[in-house]
């Protein structure tokens, strides 16, 4: 376990939020925790965020900021209840799966990532997204959240490329499947937004009391999903293994190059 990062302070705007994530990238580069690669993806993803409520991509701009605070803010208390055990509550279980795995050298890249994905849009982004429009308010919340898959996919060339440097293997990969490997990451991002939105009208057409099982079962459920994430089936890992053999290993120049294209977003 690496030094604790510092105590990630509240949020009350999308600046403050993409002030923390550097934070926490600044943390993963000085101490070479894998934790900095979904940090800089994300913080990737809230900048494009911020540009589209400037530009008035969205239907309600302020909503908008409120839900991007609201649903980093489960990423931040994710962090602090796992470095910061006592002080803040235990982290979903599938975000204790991202993390523990952060400390494992055997992943690759595109691993850490998808198991910080998976935690936060499987389970935090239902929960997050009803939060800000409860109830009978969630199908007004519904276009913008759509929009936000846009912004989504809009990042996906970006990243693949800065990716594709790092992992020689993975790029041969995504030169046989071409063009379509946007596709296939497209479609990935359209499932995982889907089955969140699902989940938050589950979560808006139960009373607010029933809110807590039906969080712990689909964080275990997630958390399965995390560990198989990290510990595929026997082909899967195997062909993990190859790519792994060719990825640059250096955590600190890994998190360097993401963390480059970050602050530049593609335009929607």
């Amino acid at each position: 376990m690496p030094t604790a990062p510092p105590v990630i302070l509240p949020v009350t705007t999308i600046d403050e939020v993409v002030a923390a994530i550097e934070g926490i990238i600044a943390w993963s580069i000085a101490n070479e925790s894998r934790i900095g690669y979904f940090a800089a993806l994300y913080k990737r993803i809230t900048i494009a965020i911020r540009t589209a409520i400037a530009q008035n991509l969205f239907q309600d701009g302020p909503r908008m900021e409120l839900f991007d605070v609201t649903f980093a803010s489960r990423y931040f208390a994710a962090l602090n209840g796992y470095f910061h055990p006592g002080a803040f509550p235990q982290p979903s279980h599938c975000w204790r799966v991202a993390f523990d795995g952060a400390t494992h050298p055997e992943p690759i890249i595109v691993q850490h990532m998808l198991a910080g994905v998976n935690a936060h849009i499987d389970l935090d982004l239902g929960i997050a997204v009803e939060q800000v429009a409860p109830g009978p308010k969630l199908p007004s919340i519904h276009a913008d959240f759509n929009t936000v898959n846009k912004v989504l996919a809009a990042q996906v060339n970006g990243v693949v490329d800065e990716i594709d440097e790092l992992s020689p293997v993975l790029s041969d990969i995504y030169d046989v499947l071409m063009k379509d490997e946007i596709d296939l990451i497209g479609d990935a991002l359209l499932l995982f937004r889907d089955g969140a939105w699902r989940f938050a009208e589950l979560l808006a057409a139960e009373p607010d009391f029933a809110h807590p099982p039906t969080i712990m079962i689909k964080d275990l459920e997630v958390a399965k999903f995390g560990t198989l994430i990290f510990y595929p089936p026997p082909l899967l890992a195997t062909i993990t293994a190859v790519i792994a053999s060719k990825e640059s290993r250096d955590i600190v120049h890994n998190i360097e190059v993401l963390d480059a294209i970050a602050s530049t977003p593609a335009a929607m």
